[in-house]
C-alpha cells in the first residue's frame, strides 16, 4: 500500500490523482478535470479516513491500495493515527509512506486559505465556517456566557476567536515532521505548489512507481488554478506591511478567515486591533492603522 498523510488543503487528493494518472502501475479511478476552485474534489479517493472508526476498513484493502488519511483526526493526533494503522494490517516494512506538512507559520496560514476556498467555500465541497469552527467551540463562553455555539458569536468575536485558536493548528502542522521516522518521505506542501513536477517525481520514485507522460501539462493547468489563493495571501501581506508602516492601501472586502489571519499576524508583530464591535473590517490601511494598539 501507499499511504499519503496530509492536512486538508495540502494537496493530498492531487497527489493520489497524479499517482494513478501518471504512473505505469496505476489506472486513474475517475479522470475528471480540476475544479474551478483549484481543488481535485471531483476525483474520488480510494480510502480517505477522517476519524478513528474508519481505520478498521484498512483490513479490506488490497496491497496496491492508496490511502489518504488526514491529520489530525477530530479524535486523534498523528502519532495515535499511525499507531492505530499499524494495528490494522498496515505492513510497516513494505508499504510506502508520504507526509505532507509545513515548515513555517506563513505556509500554514496559506494552507488555511486553501482550506477556506476549497472546503468552506468550495465548488464541490461547501461546508461553510463549520469546517473551521465546528470542533473548536470549547471556549466561546469567554466572549459571552450565554453562547452555546460558534454561530452565536458576532463577526468581530468570531474573527478574534479564530485568530487565537488557529495558532495551535500551525504548531501541529509544523511539528508533524518530527513525529515520524525515516520510512516517510517528508514533503513541504509549498514544494507541491511551487515546484510541482520535481516534487511529484520525488513522490513517484519514493513509491517505487514509473512515471508516464502528461505530468508537466497537468501541472501547468493545476498551478494556474491555485493562483487566486496565492494572490489573496500576497494581498494579506501587503495589508499588514502597509498598515504597520501607515502607508496608503485600499482593498475590496475580504473573508473573515483572511481578516483573522491579519489580526493574528499583527498580534505577532506586537499590535492588537481595537476589535470590540468591529463587525465590518476596514478596507484601507489608514483606518486599520488607527485601530491598532501597541502591546
Amino acid at each position: 500500500m501507499i499511504h499519503i498523510f496530509f492536512v486538508p488543503g495540502m494537496f493530498g487528493s492531487t497527489i493520489e490523482y497524479v499517482l494513478r494518472c501518471f504512473t505505469k502501475e496505476y489506472t486513474v479511478l475517475h479522470n475528471r478535470s480540476i475544479c474551478s476552485d483549484g481543488s481535485m474534489h471531483n476525483f474520488i479517493k480510494e480510502f480517505h479516513p477522517k476519524q478513528q472508526n474508519t481505520l478498521v476498513n484498512l483490513a479490506n484493502l488490497g496491497v496496491d491500495a492508496i490511502t489518504t488519511p488526514i491529520y489530525p483526526f477530530c479524535d486523534m493526533h498523528l502519532p495515535e493515527i499511525l499507531q492505530t494503522m499499524q494495528l490494522q494490517h498496515v505492513d510497516y516494512h513494505t508499504d510506502k509512506f508520504v507526509l505532507l506538512h509545513t515548515n513555517s507559520v506563513s505556509g500554514a496560514e496559506l494552507n488555511i486559505l486553501f482550506q477556506y476556498h476549497k472546503i468552506a467555500a468550495g465548488q464541490k465541497i461547501k461546508l461553510g465556517l463549520e469546517s473551521f469552527c465546528g470542533n473548536n467551540a470549547h471556549n466561546i463562553k469567554n466572549w459571552n456566557a450565554s453562547y452555546t455555539n460558534w454561530k452565536d458569536m458576532q463577526t468581530w468575536e468570531l474573527r478574534e476567536w479564530f485568530s487565537l485558536f488557529y495558532v495551535s493548528w500551525v504548531q501541529e502542522w509544523i511539528q508533524s515532521q518530527y513525529e515520524i521516522d525515516n520510512k516517510f518521505l517528508k514533503i513541504d506542501h509549498l514544494d507541491v505548489l511551487n515546484d510541482f513536477v520535481p516534487t511529484m517525481e520525488k513522490i513517484i520514485n519514493h513509491c517505487g512507481l514509473t512515471l508516464t507522460s502528461g505530468l508537466e501539462k497537468f501541472g501547468i493547468e493545476w498551478r494556474h488554478k491555485q493562483q487566486y489563493i496565492v494572490d489573496e495571501f500576497d494581498l494579506l501581506n501587503q495589508i499588514i506591511s502597509h498598515t504597520v508602516s501607515n502607508k496608503d492601501l485600499t482593498w475590496n472586502p475580504i473573508n473573515v478567515i483572511s481578516e483573522a489571519i491579519i489580526q493574528q499576524r499583527l498580534r505577532s508583530l506586537g499590535y492588537e486591533i481595537r476589535c470590540d464591535q468591529l463587525n465590518t473590517f476596514p478596507t484601507d490601511s489608514k483606518t486599520l492603522y488607527n485601530l491598532l494598539e501597541k502591546v
